[in-house]
């Protein structure tokens, strides 16, 4: 199973919202690789040095669920991908395009209901 770690030591944040940009952080680092596999541009840095505060207990609710779906989608995805490679196969770059697409859709999403 792919479990998206990021470095939190490298980015002070202060509860209750370290877990927020720990899913962030995971989903574009997620995002990097499947850019990379497709062979697309990268997508610009987010500010990850921001702190990231989610106004009311409803945005943070929704907040929750819609990136530990993310996340998991995510990592079905790449898990997919690396089943394939150690089968000897290889992805196709359409999949890895539409993956890192769904991704970048997923953080536009979840940015947008964040206050930074």
């Amino acid at each position: 199973m792919i479990h998206f770690v990021p470095d939190l030591a490298s980015q002070p944040v202060q509860a209750p919202y370290a877990e927020a940009i720990a899913r962030l952080a995971g989903l574009r680092q997620a995002l990097r690789l499947v850019e990379d596999m497709a062979g697309m541009a990268p997508s610009p840095p987010a500010n990850e040095n921001q702190v990231a505060t989610i106004d009311g207990e409803a945005k943070k609710v929704w907040f929750d669920a819609c990136s530990a779906r993310a996340v998991s989608g995510s990592a079905a995805g790449l898990e997919a991908i690396a089943g394939l490679s150690a089968e000897g196969g290889q992805p196709h770059p359409a999949a890895a395009e539409r993956l890192a697409h769904d991704i970048r859709e997923r953080l536009e999403e979840l940015g947008a209901v964040l206050s930074l």
